[in-house]
């Protein structure tokens, strides 16, 4: 199983505290879905899913997060969200 953090409009994976990439290989793993929420709160990333993959088998589980005291000012490096 393989735990990522993806942006929602970017599609970029999480590689690094405050860097993205495209390629979900080069991407930042978690041990648990709980250490990747508790990763997008520390570091204020909203507007992200934690994207759960359990293999070739079986689809992936998709967790979205929506942090609204993180809207207003994302952290270094993160792309600038449009608002709604």
């Amino acid at each position: 199983m393989k735990i990522r953090i993806q942006h929602n409009g970017t599609r970029q994976f999480l590689r690094g505290v405050d860097t993205w990439t495209d390629s979900c290989e080069g991407a930042r793993q978690f041990a648990t879905s709980i250490e990747a929420f508790r990763h997008c709160v520390e570091h204020k990333l909203g507007g992200v899913n934690i994207i759960v993959d359990r293999g070739t088998a079986r689809p992936p589980i998709i967790i979205p997060v929506e942090i609204p005291a993180c809207t207003g000012k994302p952290a270094t490096g993160f792309p600038q969200l449009v608002p709604r």
